[in-house]
């Protein structure tokens, strides 16, 4: 793992970003530029739709019969591509702090559309060849969909509030939620307009003219670069010559110091498990409801009602999230994870499911808090780049291994149950960290 940089190039990386006045000066705009950023960070969170796992399922048909790859070898190439992507996010949030969220997203956006036009050429293939094809096109648009966008657009929205911030932030997330529930039956129409390839093309033209001037015009990076003070007000004016306001607080912790705190820990594990196996879940749905005897379409059924839950359940973390410590949050996401994963077992028993929705959607709805909101709460916003990186990195890699990992077990012992409860010992550490680190703060 890499350091944080020292403390000269610390101070480069606070001023490296001079002004967020062009195209024009948001402290001339007549209310708070903040909740213009909340609305186009989620349009760039949103964006991000076709780096996601619900924007690319819809494609694997098509990519199977264009590369002549099987499905497990095209599951193999995703693995390696979003576990390879992962690993990068480190890097990736350090430039975050380092450049802002308007010119990282620029980048994400050129890279993702690039990238689909670059996959809506493949043909057909060798094995070899096919998997390493694959492989680095899923890893680029992982990277720059699911990780560089989503993460350069979050960390924005992050850096514009603070006495309100969890409330906004899951405000978006709760509408965000829909839009992404809806997200594949529109990509597959998209596709049957005429074909995959067309679809991904058509894609890439929407993020560079529409996301990228949207991006390009109305992206700020932080309420110090655009005159401005956080939450409201002007800030007070800078004389030509000199360095522009830090963003934060010289007390806000830097990466390496949040890597040795438990608290960091103890609200990435609840997050990082839910990607996990509820990744590995959606990902084995169907052949998981054959193994309880449920058939294809009421198995998928479930995802309706857990979005019910979840969505109030994220208004209410995000204003709890702003008056408590973000620490209860995480224990009771991590206790209520266990309790979905034991009974997720007993999907095929009526009280047993209704308690596994519910529990889904509890641990669902702590998710947008705990990664929009807690990081800045507990750490502050000088290094929220190098800081949210990280834990998107380890969120992303859980969500690579977690499907494997159970079609491992599920080929061992020819069922999912024994992954899902192994699974379950991830988020019970999880309350255990967070209880020791409230003792400890």
């Amino acid at each position: 793992m890499t350091t944080d940089a020292p403390p000269s190039e610390q101070r480069e990386e606070q001023t490296a970003r001079t002004s967020d006045r062009w195209p024009f000066d948001p402290s001339k705009v007549p209310f708070y530029y903040g909740w213009i950023v909340v609305v186009v960070g989620s349009i760039g969170v949103l964006a991000s739709v076709p780096g996601q796992t619900a924007g690319v399922s819809v494609f694997t048909d098509e990519l199977t019969a264009a590369t002549g790859l099987t499905r497990l070898q095209l599951s193999i190439a995703y693995l390696i591509g979003t576990g390879s992507s992962g690993f990068l996010l480190p890097r990736a949030g350090r430039a975050l702090d380092r450049y802002g969220s308007r010119r990282i997203a620029l980048v994400a956006v050129g890279g993702l559309a690039l990238t689909l036009v670059g996959l809506s050429m493949v043909g057909p293939m060798t094995t070899a060849l096919g998997l390493v094809a694959m492989s680095v096109g899923f890893g680029c648009l992982r990277f720059t969909g699911q990780g560089l966008l989503t993460l350069s657009s979050r960390t924005m929205v992050s850096q514009w509030f603070e006495r309100r911030r969890g409330l906004v932030s899951s405000s978006s997330n709760a509408v965000m939620s829909f839009a992404f529930a809806a997200s594949p039956a529109l990509l597959l129409a998209l596709i049957d307009i005429d074909g995959f390839r067309t679809a991904w093309r058509i894609l890439a033209v929407i993020l560079v003219v529409i996301i990228g001037a949207i991006v390009l015009v109305l992206f700020r990076d932080s309420p110090e670069t655009s005159g401005l003070q956080i939450d409201g007000g002007l800030a007070a004016p800078v004389a030509p010559g000199d360095a522009p306001l830090a963003i934060g607080s010289d007390h806000d912790a830097t990466r390496d110091e949040v890597v040795r705190d438990l608290r960091f820990w103890a609200v990435a594990i609840p997050v990082v498990a839910m990607a996990s196996t509820s990744t590995a879940l959606t990902f084995h749905i169907l052949d998981y409801g054959a193994e309880l005897g449920i058939a294809d379409d009421r198995i998928v059924q479930i995802f309706l009602p857990i979005a019910f839950v979840s969505v109030p359940v994220t208004l209410l973390g995000g204003w709890l999230i702003d008056t408590i410590s973000p620490l209860y949050i995480a224990a009771a996401m991590s206790a209520v994870q266990v309790v979905m994963y034991l009974t997720v077992t007993m999907l095929d028993r009526p009280v047993a499911a209704v308690i596994a929705i519910v529990a889904w959607g509890v641990a669902q709805g702590c998710y947008a808090p705990l990664t929009s909101a807690a990081l800045p709460r507990l750490f502050g916003r000088r290094h929220l780049g190098a800081i949210a990186g990280l834990q998107m990195s380890a969120m992303v890699i859980g969500s690579a291994i977690g499907p494997a990992l159970f079609a491992l077990i599920d080929s061992i012992g020819g069922s999912y149950r024994p992954a899902l409860v192994l699974s379950s010992a991830l988020p019970a550490a999880g309350v255990a960290a967070a209880l020791i680190a409230h003792r400890r703060h």
